[in-house]
C-alpha cells in the first residue's frame, strides 16, 4: 500500500479527505518544499518549477514501487528502435493499415499512421520506464502515473497539470482499487460503459437528505414530531431517482423499511400508484420462506391495526394480504356492508344494463369510502413503521399525479390521530418526493398541495433543485465509467460537456452513442478505452434527450421498434396479465423485448422501461394517428379476451387496461372506422360503467368520472329509448362521481338529464338524493331539508313545514308507542325486513334528515322519528329503522321524561342495527346513544370511554363528521369526570385541528365552547379561537353566529357551559342568567 509507505505519520483515511495531508507527506518523502502560491493555485503559472517537482515525485514513487531500484535516467536509440517496433505489434498498425480496435476503423473513417494516432486519441506509451515496473507486477495504472510524471511532455494535453492532480489519481486508485488499480486485468465488462458507481456532483443534496432521516430517527417516538417531506424538483435526466435510490441503500442497510412508487404519465389505476409501494412490500414479506421475527411482528401489528374488516378492504389495492391472512380470509369473504359479491351486485350482464340498481349505501355514504381508505392506510404505516425499523416512501414523478394519489399522500403527510395514538407509540413518515419543476405551473394540482404542506404543522418540508453537474463532476462520471483517471479522461469530457451541458442522463446516453457509431471504443490491445477526440468533437448532437433516444430506438429493427411502440402505449410497463394476452395473439413480440432488454431499453424483469424518457421517446415516434390506431388496437384485444371470459359480466382485471386505451384512442380522434360499430359503442360504454363504478368502490373518485364521462360519450344520441338502463346507470354514477368531487356545475348536467328523461319517480330518487347531499355539503341545510320534505311528499309520507304543536307531537308518541307496544328487542331484531322501495327511500331520507332537524327544525325530530318507527311495524324494518327508533328513545327522555323506557328503547335501536352487520353506521348511532341517552343511566366515565371507542370505530369506517362528534362529546364528558383538566386540554386543542383539517367546521364550533370552559377553568388566556384564522375570533362572535343562522342548540350548549363556570366559580347571580337563557333556548319542548 503506497500510502502507507509515504509516511507512517499519515493515515490512508486522512489522505482521502484532505490533499493537503498528501501535499505534506509527498515533501517529507521528495524533500521538495511546494511553494505557499501552488498550495493556493494549484494550476502554476511558473512551469519551470513545476515539472521538477513532479519529475521528482516520479523519481521517488518510481523507487517506492520498484523496491528500491533507481528509475533509468535516459532511452538509448536502439532502445527506443525496438520499442517502437513493440508499439507498433501490440498496437496492430503496420504502415498505415486498420485497427479493428481503433475508433472510426469500421464504418468508412480514415485511416491512420501511428503519427495519427498520438493525435487523434490517447494511448499508453510503451517505455523503458513502464517495462521495468511491468517487470515487477506494478499494475499498469501506477506504471503510467510514474512515467507521466518522470517523462511529462509541455504539449501533452494529459500531462499532470498540478499537484492536485496527482493527488486525485492517487486518490481514485487508493479509494476505487477495483476500477483504476486493477482495471486492466479483468476482461469480465470490458466494452461495457459503467456507470452503476457512486453518485457525483450530489454531496450536497444527498447529505440534506440523509439529515432528515437522522430527525425522524432521533424523533423516535415522539407523537409531537412532524411527518417529514423532501421534495426534490429538476428538469429530465438530472438523476433526481438516482438520487434518492443511492440513499436508499444507505438507509436500508441502517434498518429502514423502504417502500417506492412511481406515477405514470400515460396509465393508472385507481389509487394503484402509491398502493403498489405497499404491494411490492407485502410480496416481499410473502415470498419470505423463514419469517423472521422482525416480519412476524409487523403482521402482527398490522392486524391489530386494522382489523379483519380492514385488512379485507385493503386487500383490493394490495393483493398479497390474501396470501399473509389465509385464515382471515377463509372465514371471512367481505366486509357485509361494505362491499357485496360479484354476484350479488351483477347477477348477469343483462340485468346489470337495464335495471338501475345504484347502490344507495354508496350514495348515502361515498364520502365515507374515501376517509375510510385514507385512515387505513395511515394505520397500515402505523403499523409498519417501528422505532428500530422506521419507513420511508419514495414517490417518484410528482408532475403526473392523479387528483386521488395526491389526497391520499396529503393524508398520510398531514392527517393526524391523536386520540388514537395519544398512547405514546407514533411512528413518523419520511417522504421523498421527485418531480420535473419545468412542467408544474401555478396552475398544475401538485401546486396547491405543495403549498399545503408547506403551510401545514403536522409535516416538515424541505426543498431541493437539482441543476446541471459541473465539468469537474462530469469528469468523474466518464473517469469512472470508463475506469480512467480523471487526467486522462479531460479532454474527452471538455468535448462530451460541451455537447450535453452537464445533465447526466444526456451524457450518458451520449457516451453510449459514441460507441455504438465506434468514436468510443474498448481496445483489448491496450486494455482499455480509446477514443478518437476530433471525431467526438465533430459529432453532430440532437437538441435534447428525446431526439437522442429516437435516433437511439430507430436503429432497432423494424419489428423490434414496433414492439417498443405497442409497449409505449401501456406507460411505463406492461402489466403482467395484459402482456400474456398481447403475446398470445403475437409472437413475434418475444425475440424483440429481448432485444430490447439487451439494448438496455427494458428492465431485465417484467416489460419495463429503463427509464420514462426512453418510453416517451418510444411513444413519440408514432404520429398521433398511428398512436390512436394503436391504442385502439390494443383496446379492441382486451375488450374481446374479457368478453371470451366465461365470466365477462363480472369485473375483470384488466378491465381499467383495456378502458384506458379504448378512451385514449378515441380522444386521440382515430380513424372514422373504428367508431361506427354502434354494438361496440355499447360495449365500451358498459365497460368506462364496469372501470368508473370499481373506481368508486375504492374511493377513486377522480378515476371514476374520467370512466363514466368517456362512457356516456359512447352511448347513441336514442340512448334513453335504446338503452336506458345502461343510460340511467351511467348518469346517476356521474352524477355521485361529480358530487364527491366537488363538481357541482358538471353535477347540474347529469341531473337535469335523468329528470327530464327518466321514466317513473323511482328512477328520480338516486340523482334527487345525490343533489340533498350536495346541498347539504353547501351548508344550505334549509334548502336540503326543503327538497327532502318534497320527496317525501312525492313518496307520499307529508310533514308540515311549520307550526307543529305539543298536541300533534303527543300524538306522534302515542302512536308510535302503540305500533311498538308488545315487541322485545328478539321481536324487533327477527321481524320482517322491508321490501318496499318506495317505504325504503322513505325512510333512507328521514334518517338522514334527523340531525339536522334536531338543529334546524326540533319540533319535526318527534313527527320523523315517529313515522320512521310505524313505517317500520307496517312494512318491515331496515337498518335506518335503528336511527328513528334511537330518537324515538330521545323523545322518551327529554319529553316524556320517561329516562327507563328511553334507555330501553335505545339499547334496542344498537342491537338492532347490529343485527344488519351494517359495520359503517353503528359508530354514528352509538355516538348518539351514548351523548343523548345512556349517559342518564351509565356512569359519565363509562359513557365517555364508550365514546372514545366509537371515536376510534367511525374513522376505521371512514365516517369523519361521527368522528369528529364523538371525539368532541368524549371530550364533553371528560370535563365533568373528574379527569386531569390540562390533559383535557391538550386533547381538545389537537381534536380542534383534526377537526379543521377534515373540515368538519360545525362540530369544531360546538366543541371550540367546550374547549374555551376548560381555558377558563385552568386559568389559560390562550384563545381556542385563533384555529379558526379569522372566521369566528372568540365566544360572542360564535353566540351571535349560532343565533343569526338558526343553530339553536350551539347557542344553547354556549349558556350552559356559560353557567357551568359561573357557578363552579360561585358566581350565582351570573350562572342564574345563563340557566335561563339556557331553559328559554332548550330544544327539548315540555309538554
Amino acid at each position: 500500500n503506497f500510502a502507507v509507505e509515504i509516511g507512517a505519520d499519515y493515515d490512508i483515511e486522512d489522505l482521502k479527505k484532505s490533499p493537503e495531508l498528501l501535499f505534506a507527506a509527498l515533501e517529507s518523502v521528495t524533500d521538495v518544499k511546494i511553494p505557499d502560491s501552488l498550495r493556493r493555485n494549484y494550476a502554476v503559472k511558473d512551469v519551470q518549477t513545476l515539472p521538477e517537482i513532479l519529475q521528482k515525485l516520479g523519481l521517488v514513487l518510481y523507487q517506492l514501487f520498484s523496491r528500491g531500484k533507481i528509475a533509468p535516467s535516459s532511452i538509448e536509440k536502439e532502445e527506443s528502435i525496438v520499442y517502437t517496433n513493440k508499439l507498433r505489434t501490440r498496437e496492430g498498425f503496420d504502415d498505415g493499415t486498420e485497427d479493428e480496435d481503433q475508433p472510426g476503423a469500421k464504418n468508412g473513417r480514415q485511416q491512420r499512421s501511428i503519427g495519427d494516432t498520438c493525435k487523434s486519441f490517447r494511448r499508453v506509451q510503451i517505455s523503458v520506464l513502464e517495462d521495468s515496473l511491468s517487470e515487477l507486477c506494478v499494475p499498469a495504472s501506477i506504471s503510467i502515473l510514474v512515467k507521466d510524471l518522470i517523462e511529462r511532455g509541455d504539449d501533452d494535453e494529459y500531462a499532470f497539470q498540478s499537484l492536485e492532480d496527482v493527488s486525485a489519481e492517487l486518490r481514485q486508485i487508493a479509494v476505487q482499487p477495483n476500477a483504476f488499480l486493477y482495471y486492466g486485468e479483468d476482461t469480465s465488462q470490458k466494452g461495457v460503459l459503467d456507470f452503476e458507481g457512486n453518485i457525483v456532483g450530489r454531496a450536497e443534496e444527498m447529505s440534506c437528505l440523509l439529515e432528515a432521516a437522522a430527525r425522524i430517527e432521533m424523533a423516535g417516538d415522539d407523537p409531537s414530531h412532524p411527518h417529514s417531506l423532501v421534495l426534490i424538483g429538476g428538469g429530465a435526466g438530472l438523476g433526481k431517482s438516482y438520487l434518492v435510490e443511492n440513499v436508499c441503500d444507505s438507509l436500508t442497510e441502517s434498518g429502514w423499511i423502504y417502500l417506492s412508487c412511481k406515477f405514470d404519465r400515460l396509465m393508472a389505476k385507481p389509487l394503484s400508484t402509491i398502493a403498489s409501494a405497499f404491494e411490492k412490500f407485502f410480496q416481499h414479506v410473502a415470498s419470505s420462506v423463514n419469517w423472521g421475527r422482525d416480519i412476524g411482528a409487523i403482521l402482527s401489528s398490522v392486524q391489530d391495526n386494522l382489523s379483519a374488516s380492514g385488512i379485507v378492504v385493503l386487500s383490493e389495492l394490495i393483493p398479497s394480504f390474501c396470501t399473509l391472512y389465509p385464515v382471515l380470509f377463509a372465514s371471512i369473504v367481505r366486509d357485509d356492508d361494505f362491499d357485496s359479491s360479484e354476484e350479488d351486485r351483477i347477477s348477469s350482464e343483462d340485468e346489470h344494463l337495464n335495471d338501475s340498481t345504484m347502490d344507495n349505501d354508496i350514495i348515502a355514504s361515498a364520502e365515507t369510502l374515501k376517509n375510510r381508505l385514507h385512515y387505513l392506510f395511515r394505520k397500515l404505516v402505523h403499523a409498519i413503521a417501528r422505532p428500530e425499523h422506521p419507513l420511508f416512501l419514495c414517490v417518484d414523478d410528482l408532475q403526473w399525479v392523479d387528483e386521488s394519489g395526491i389526497q391520499l399522500l396529503s393524508s398520510l403527510l398531514t392527517d393526524s390521530d391523536y386520540l388514537i395514538n395519544n398512547n405514546g407509540d407514533s411512528q413518523r413518515l419520511l417522504v421523498f418526493g421527485t418531480y420535473r419543476d419545468d412542467e408544474v405551473d401555478e396552475g398544475h394540482i401538485l401546486s396547491n398541495y405543495l403549498n399545503k404542506f408547506n403551510s401545514s404543522a403536522s409535516v416538515s418540508v424541505r426543498n431541493i433543485h437539482l441543476v446541471a453537474i459541473t465539468k469537474t463532476d462530469a469528469n468523474v462520471l466518464v473517469s469512472e465509467a470508463i475506469r480512467l483517471p480523471v487526467r486522462q479522461t479531460r479532454v474527452l469530457t471538455d468535448a462530451v460537456y460541451a455537447k450535453t451541458l452537464g445533465n447526466p442522463l444526456y451524457l450518458q446516453l451520449f457516451m453510449k452513442s459514441l460507441v455504438d457509431e465506434k468514436l468510443l471504443s474498448y481496445s483489448l490491445v491496450e486494455k482499455r478505452w480509446i477514443w478518437n477526440i476530433e471525431a467526438v468533437r465533430a459529432t453532430s448532437i440532437d437538441d435534447n434527450v428525446a431526439e437522442l433516444l429516437t435516433r437511439k430506438l430507430r436503429r432497432l429493427p423494424d419489428d423490434c421498434q414496433k414492439a417498443l411502440k405497442i409497449a409505449s402505449c401501456f406507460g411505463l410497463q406492461v402489466e403482467e396479465s395484459s402482456l400474456r394476452i398481447l403475446l398470445a395473439s403475437n409472437k413475434r413480440l418475444i425475440p424483440c423485448l429481448e432485444r430490447a432488454r439487451q439494448e438496455g431499453i427494458l428492465e431485465r424483469d417484467g416489460l419495463r422501461f429503463a427509464h420514462d424518457m426512453i418510453q416517451q421517446a418510444a411513444y413519440d415516434m408514432m404520429s398521433p394517428e398511428e398512436r390512436g390506431e394503436r391504442h385502439y388496437t390494443i383496446g379492441f384485444q382486451l375488450v374481446a379476451h374479457i368478453s371470451s371470459t366465461k365470466e365477462s359480466h363480472h369485473f375483470h382485471p384488466i378491465t381499467f387496461a383495456a378502458a384506458d386505451q379504448i378512451n385514449i384512442a378515441k380522444s386521440l380522434t382515430a380513424t372514422e372506422g373504428f367508431w361506427r360499430d354502434q354494438l361496440m359503442h355499447i360495449k365500451f360504454a358498459t365497460l368506462n360503467l364496469k372501470a368508473g363504478e370499481r373506481s368508486m368502490e375504492v374511493s377513486d373518485f377522480p378515476s371514476a368520472l374520467n370512466y363514466l364521462q368517456y362512457g356516456i360519450s359512447f352511448l347513441p344520441e336514442t340512448r334513453w329509448d335504446t338503452n336506458y338502463g345502461l343510460s340511467l346507470r351511467l348518469y346517476e354514477s356521474a352524477c355521485l362521481a361529480c358530487y364527491i368531487n366537488g363538481r357541482s356545475d358538471k353535477m347540474t348536467g347529469f341531473l337535469k338529464e335523468i329528470l327530464e328523461n327518466a321514466s317513473s319517480f323511482e328512477d328520480k330518487l338516486n340523482g334527487l338524493f345525490v343533489l340533498v347531499q350536495c346541498l347539504t355539503s353547501a351548508g344550505k341545510l334549509k334548502e336540503s331539508i326543503g327538497k327532502i320534505f318534497f320527496i317525501l311528499d312525492e313518496l307520499g309520507e307529508s310533514f308540515p313545514e311549520s307550526g307543529v304543536t305539543p298536541a300533534a307531537i303527543q300524538d306522534a308518541l302515542m302512536s308510535a308507542k302503540s305500533s311498538l307496544d308488545g315487541y322485545s328487542k328478539e321481536d324487533l331484531i327477527s321481524a320482517p325486513r322491508l321490501n318496499n322501495k318506495r317505504m325504503h327511500w322513505a325512510l333512507k331520507l328521514m334518517a338522514y334528515a334527523l340531525p339536522y332537524i334536531f338543529m334546524l327544525k326540533p319540533s319535526h325530530l318527534a313527527l320523523l322519528a315517529c313515522r320512521i318507527v310505524n313505517i317500520s311495524t307496517k312494512y318491515g324494518v331496515a337498518s335506518e329503522s335503528a336511527f328513528g327508533l334511537s330518537s324515538y328513545a330521545y323523545c322518551h327522555i327529554s319529553i316524556l321524561h320517561d329516562i327507563d323506557e328511553g334507555y330501553r328503547w335505545g339499547k334496542i335501536a344498537v342491537s338492532l342495527l347490529e343485527s344488519f352487520g351494517a359495520k359503517k353506521l353503528v359508530p354514528k348511532l352509538k355516538i348518539l346513544c351514548y351523548h343523548l341517552n345512556f349517559f342518564w343511566v351509565e356512569p359519565l366515565q363509562s359513557t365517555s370511554i364508550a365514546l372514545l371507542q366509537c371515536h376510534r370505530e367511525a374513522l376505521m369506517v371512514g365516517d369523519n363528521e361521527y368522528a369528529s362528534f364523538g371525539a368532541h362529546f368524549y371530550c364533553a364528558q371528560n370535563i365533568l369526570c373528574g379527569s386531569s383538566l390540562p390533559i383535557v386540554e391538550k386533547e381538545c386543542t389537537a381534536l380542534a385541528l383534526k377537526m379543521i383539517q377534515l373540515k368538519q367546521i360545525p362540530s369544531c364550533l360546538t366543541h371550540l365552547t367546550n374547549h374555551q370552559s376548560v381555558l377558563t377553568l385552568i386559568g389559560s388566556n390562550k384563545n381556542p379561537f385563533d384555529v379558526l384564522e379569522g372566521f369566528i375570533d372568540n365566544e360572542d362572535e360564535l353566540l351571535h353566529h349560532s343565533l343569526s343562522t338558526g343553530r339553536l342548540p350551539l347557542a344553547e350548549t354556549i349558556d350552559f357551559n356559560r353557567f357551568f363556570v359561573a357557578f363552579f366559580f360561585k358566581r350565582y347571580e351570573e350562572a342564574a342568567k345563563y340557566a335561563g337563557k339556557h331553559m328559554s333556548r332548550q330544544v327539548s319542548l315540555k309538554l
